[in-house]
């Protein structure tokens, strides 16, 4: 297994709706490079944000994404609270199950989240830093 991850939402519908960083680091977490940990929180938060209008995505085309996800991460319950992120509250919930899981990375396009850039050993960074860094390993 590779890295412990955290992807936020946004990195998940970006994997789904575009080719790119965020759909080569779910491919990771797909072929096990990577270590993938969702909390309830999270996963919520994802069924919610896919059925966006905007993003035109097909009911069938979801419930796939969220089968696949179900398949690959480990899905948490995390106990522990923090209160880091005052711009925005609900995305603590990212930091919460990275401490819960230990993981290495939390990978976000987030401003709000990416502005931290480390939190408790975690290193939060964009799917494009993410992977430029780690193709260079």
């Amino acid at each position: 297994m590779g890295a412990k991850v955290v992807l936020d939402t946004n990195v998940f519908v970006s994997a789904l709706g575009w080719e790119g960083a965020s759909h080569e680091i779910f491919n990771d977490c797909i072929g096990g490079d990577l270590e993938l940990f969702l909390s309830v929180e999270i996963f919520d938060e994802l069924k919610r944000v896919l059925n966006y209008p905007e993003f035109k995505f097909s009911q069938a085309e979801i419930d796939e994404f969220l089968d696949q996800i179900l398949e690959v991460a480990s899905l948490v319950e995390t106990e522990i609270r923090v209160d880091i992120i005052k711009d925005d509250p609900s995305d603590n919930k990212f930091l919460e199950c990275a401490i819960t899981m230990g993981a290495d990375y939390i990978i976000s396009r987030d401003p709000h989240i990416l502005k931290i850039k480390e939190f408790e050993g975690i290193k939060i960074k964009s799917p494009e830093v993410f992977r430029e860094d780690n193709l260079n390993v």
